[in-house]
């Protein structure tokens, strides 16, 4: 089964932006493989760059990799409620708050990398479960209307997002 990206149009002019992140077609294919991607990028961490931060106020490197864990949590509890047409209005979420409350300043990153891949492995055992018909189920989170393929879309996207990030800023 082959899943599509949102086209242009489903997606708000902000998320547009992140179509450059997922040039495929096949995007359960790309989960898996940007789950390769992301194996990669924690194996090449060095520990000298873990608490390392670009910028005063900006997250350390452990708190981004925590970050995409929590993120990818919170979209795909989004996409199973979707997928199981569950009507509730899902909520927003603060990411600084979820990043301060997190403690991964006080982990090891190899626990964190850990986490990460686990997280990522439970959202491809969900998606992969899924049938064509659910990934076009709607919900609303945040205010606003989306799909179980949205959900999808922004797994990856955001992770890609946030890698080229660490590779331009972290990596200097």
């Amino acid at each position: 089964m082959i899943i599509k990206p949102p086209s242009p149009q489903q997606l708000s002019e902000y998320y547009q932006g992140y179509l450059k992140y997922l040039p495929e077609e096949d995007m359960l294919l790309t989960l898996k493989t940007a789950t390769d991607e992301m194996e990669s990028m924690l194996e090449q961490i060095p520990v000298n760059k873990e608490t390392f931060s670009y910028a005063p106020g900006k997250w350390m490197l452990k708190e981004v990799i925590g970050h995409l864990c929590d993120t990818e949590r919170i979209l795909t509890y989004r996409a199973l409620c979707f997928a199981r047409n569950d009507k509730t209005e899902l909520p927003g979420f603060d990411e600084n708050e979820y990043v301060a409350n997190g403690n991964f300043k006080t982990r090891a990153m190899h626990s964190i990398g850990i986490e990460y891949l686990i997280v990522r492995e439970a959202s491809l055992a969900l998606f992969n479960s899924l049938d064509a018909a659910d990934f076009d189920k709607t919900g609303t989170a945040n205010q606003t209307k989306y799909s179980v393929r949205h959900m999808l879309y922004f797994c990856i996207v955001h992770q890609r997002h946030h890698f080229n990030i660490i590779r331009e800023r972290y990596y200097q």
